[in-house]
């Protein structure tokens, strides 16, 4: 049986299947533009822009779920647990993001300061999880094969060298070397670029439902 094709989010005319691809293709593509867009924005622009990597992320966590689930067992405990993982990461770090956003300036320099001697362990223990939750993740889908394996790896490579830096940098109680600086930014737009392709495979499989 085919099913009329339509550019709208949700169509009653497609079958539920074909309609959640659709929506984690739209998620995923969001997520992906902005990893690409904002890395540059808060690198070349201004640093206030990164209050976005939250909502990068937030739509991550959103569009993941979908991505596994297209895969329909196939990526394994692999695929399970990299989730898991991924999305307590993801979810643990744009917290961190939200609220050191909304206490910058409202609290003393010294509060300050304590709250990101607080934050720091954290943040770095969410960063190893999700590095490890997305190679998991990613392995399982390279292996069910089902979304392009290209962007998989593309997305894995990205992401990883993004959260690899970004904990190396955490951990440092001296100024950043120039080469450690740029590599969160050249890894989240790789992992954006990831994301996009991953975010097209997903459409196009949609198409062919």
């Amino acid at each position: 049986m085919s099913f009329p094709r339509s550019t709208a989010l949700v169509d009653p005319q497609l079958p539920p299947s074909t309609r959640k691809s659709r929506t984690t293709a739209i998620l995923t593509l969001a997520a992906g533009g902005l990893f690409v867009v904002v890395p540059l924005l808060v690198e070349f622009v201004s640093g206030e822009a990164f209050i976005l990597m939250a909502l990068a992320g937030l739509l991550t966590v959103a569009a993941l779920p979908g991505l596994r689930s297209i895969q329909e067992g196939a990526d394994g405990k692999a695929g399970l647990w990299g989730l898991r993982m991924v999305i307590a990461g993801l979810l643990t770090v744009t917290a961190l993001i939200i609220m050191s956003e909304l206490l910058a300036g409202s609290i003393p320099s010294s509060a300050q300061r304590a709250a990101e001697d607080l934050y720091a362990p954290v943040g770095l223990v969410a960063l190893v999880l999700v590095v490890l939750g997305v190679v998991g993740l990613g392995i399982g889908m390279a292996r069910a094969a089902i979304l392009s394996r290209t962007a998989i790896w593309v997305w894995i490579g990205g992401m990883g060298t993004a959260l690899a830096s970004e904990a190396f940098e955490q951990s440092l109680r001296r100024p950043v070397p120039a080469v450690a600086d740029a590599l969160p930014v050249i890894g989240f737009v790789l992992a954006g670029c990831g994301l996009l392709m991953l975010g097209r495979s997903a459409l196009l499989l949609s198409r062919r439902s």
